[in-house]
């Protein structure tokens, strides 16, 4: 004993020492285990999902997902450090949820091809309808969600077991992942937020109004859904304050397809509110689309316009499909048609069909615009010169909120469970829906008069999965694809769009009856291409390994009147512009500025836009452009800046409800609705 300390408190001290030491040294250690977990899910979810392509920004891209990895795990390791039992459980249910978020967005691109956003997850519960479907995804890609759920698993079981010494120096740690916290997730914001043109960039990927698929590609899944997350909690605009700087005045001719009297620089003058004043100079730099020879051929006949699920080119075969081949065959061929997917598959792919817009990533388009005024569908441009307008739906009307969304667009709007009950199978039978649907239009009134009537139909029977136990539209027409020397899942395919066959050759007879077919006019166009197939599947309809950049998305636009002269259209065009084509051809009032697509039969140029904001033009696909080098490079930069744009304005015509703007600044009669 010496200064009356004697050896056993000192040892005893030492001891404390050491304790402090070790918490410590566990404690960094949970955080490299967390950070280790963490970037293993994103890279094998990666490997599973989009996988590592070529691209320019790959490192750029695998940093700024280490930082997004690095901040979270910083704040489970936060979490962690928190007082013995409470800190274990609150890591637990965050790594957890992490986990769940890996397997069902694995789940979810292997049947969309593409992954939720927030919102969708928020309004998602009617998914619960397709079980099956979900079933089936999950097991397909089994190895791969356990794989997933191992690396998660361990993160768990690890840190449970490597438990926190009392005496360790609590406070510390937590300040300690406090600031790793905000220092990578600062040093994320920092890098990603570079501002960069190429659509390809990080910045242009998570802060434009791009979709969701190229974001998780820059910054990982846990990066992109945070951005997400920001998006949706800030109301995010996308800043166009910079178009005022580009806008060339465009003088507008007689014969063109505008609103007489709109003017969009008027308008910008007298307007305080910088987003809508660009909006106006944006429009009036439109060039607008000139009447032709075309304008009007199909004025005052009646009108049949389909959105058909799944539907694409290789549906259309004289043998198995024989009534869309004699639509295809004796009427309009375009050769050069293409249907893009979007974020939110059949709704999106209704909205570029419907409204002649681009959807807005991370939100519901159709449903958001519910509440907007929507002058040029052709719902409301039919109903205002007093024709019948209606839609029908064959399954739920209340998926996708359509009931809201679609008596918006101009229709009375029926369907399964709203107006009719159609057989409970799934999927739901097209040929069903005509049959019960067509007296609702064809049966005449008391003079013996079929009312002038437009009618949109929404169509189920082509939906995945393609196979013959799970899917009863596949099943009943089993027998009529048996002969066709293709693998069960192609089979199935063909089994359905039979069905929709079935229904179009109903349809006509229906027509026929009544005595209306030669006054009708008939438009079918898919919402996207089938997806539910593999690549190797649509490469046996294609005969040659299918380009999964462009030719995939290759389909067909059906637009048909009896006793019409087959016409062959190998103009680029895609299904932005149907609405704009239809409206031509009914000699519809309409603004071309304000749409999105264009006439096809007008001398705008073809063009093809995609959710990765890859596109197409006359002059060649931005692939073939970029490897051309420096000659084409001036081009390509211009287009890219083009296809920016009109995502950025078709996001805001949504949010800011830019035609009840234009209506209530301008009071004209084509915009107001009044008749």
């Amino acid at each position: 004993m010496e200064n009356g300390y004697s050896y056993s408190s000192y040892s005893g001290y030492s001891g404390y020492g050491k304790d402090r030491a070790d918490g410590r040294e566990r404690g960094f250690s949970a955080w490299v285990l967390t950070f280790i977990a963490l970037a293993a899910m994103e890279a094998l979810f990666r490997a599973f999902t989009a996988g590592f392509g070529e691209t320019a920004y790959l490192a750029l891209d695998i940093l700024i997902s280490l930082l997004a990895c690095a901040s979270l795990a910083s704040l489970l390791y936060f979490l962690r450090s928190l007082p013995r039992l409470i800190g274990r459980i609150a890591y637990t249910i965050l790594m957890s949820l992490l986990i769940v978020l890996f397997l069902s967005q694995a789940v979810y691109y292997r049947i969309f091809a593409t992954y939720y956003t927030f919102y969708s997850f928020l309004n998602g519960a009617q998914v619960t309808e397709f079980m099956g479907t979900i079933w089936d995804a999950i097991w397909s890609v089994k190895f791969q969600l356990l794989a997933l759920l191992a690396v998660g698993a361990a993160a768990i079981t690890l840190t449970w077991r490597r438990g926190q010494r009392p005496r360790s120096p609590r406070r510390l740690r937590l300040a300690v992942a406090g600031l790793l916290c905000l220092l990578f997730l600062g040093l994320f914001l920092l890098i990603s937020s570079a501002e960069n043109d190429d659509p390809a960039s990080p910045y242009q990927s998570l802060y434009s109004s791009g979709e969701i698929k190229p974001a998780v590609r820059s910054a990982g899944l846990m990066g992109a859904m945070g951005v997400d997350v920001w998006k949706l909690a800030t109301g995010f605009e996308p800043d166009i304050g910079e178009l005022q700087d580009e806008v060339v005045e465009v003088e507008t001719q007689p014969d063109d397809n505008v609103i007489g009297g709109l003017d969009f620089e008027t308008l910008a003058e007298q307007e305080d509110d910088e987003t809508l004043k660009s909006m106006d100079l944006y429009f009036s730099g439109t060039e607008p689309t000139a009447q032709n020879e075309q304008t009007g051929i199909f004025a005052g006949k009646n009108l049949i316009f389909i959105t058909a699920e799944s539907f694409t080119d290789f549906a259309v075969d004289p043998k198995y499909t024989p009534t869309l081949y004699k639509l295809l065959t004796e009427g309009y061929s375009f050769t050069n048609f293409y249907n893009p997917v979007w974020s939110v598959s059949t709704l999106d792919g209704e909205y570029v069909n419907l409204q002649s817009l681009l959807p807005k990533s991370g939100v519901w388009s159709m449903k958001e615009s519910a509440d907007n005024w929507l002058p040029f569908t052709l719902g409301n441009q039919f109903g205002r010169l007093g024709y019948e307008t209606k839609a029908y739906h064959n399954h739920s009307v209340y998926y996708y909120d359509r009931v809201s969304s679609h008596p918006n667009l101009g229709y009375e709007f029926k369907g399964q469970g709203r107006g009719y009950e159609f057989e409970n199978i799934w999927p739901e039978s097209d040929v069903e829906m005509i049959d019960k649907t067509t007296a609702d239009f064809l049966t005449a009134d008391e003079n013996g008069e079929i009312e002038p009537f437009h009618v949109y139909y929404l169509t189920v029977s082509g939906h995945l999965n393609y196979n013959f136990y799970g899917n009863m539209i596949a099943y009943r027409n089993r027998k009529l694809v048996q002969d066709m020397e293709m693998s069960d899942a192609c089979k199935a395919y063909m089994a359905g769009e039979i069905e929709l066959d079935r229904a179009l050759e109903l349809l006509l007879t229906r027509l026929e009856e009544a005595g209306v077919l030669e006054n009708t006019v008939i438009a079918l166009a898919g919402d996207h291409y089938p997806y539910g197939l593999t690549n190797d599947e649509i490469s046996e309809f294609k005969g040659h390994a299918v380009d999964e950049e462009y030719e995939l998305y290759e389909s067909a636009f059906l637009l048909w009147t009896p006793g019409m002269e087959p016409q062959t259209v190998d103009k680029l065009c895609c299904n932005m512009d149907i609405l704009p084509t239809l409206a031509n051809l009914f000699g519809l009032e309409y603004d071309s500025r304000l749409l999105m697509g264009r006439d096809i039969f007008s001398d705008s140029e073809g063009f093809v836009i995609f959710r990765d904001r890859d596109w197409i033009s006359e002059r060649g696909t931005r692939s073939d452009l970029l490897a051309a080098g420096e000659a084409e490079e001036a081009y390509v930069r211009a287009v890219d800046s083009k296809v920016a744009n009109m995502f950025d304005v078709s996001a805001l015509i949504l949010d800011r409800d830019y035609y009840r703007y234009l209506a209530q600044q301008s009071g004209l009669a084509a915009l107001s609705g009044e008749k």
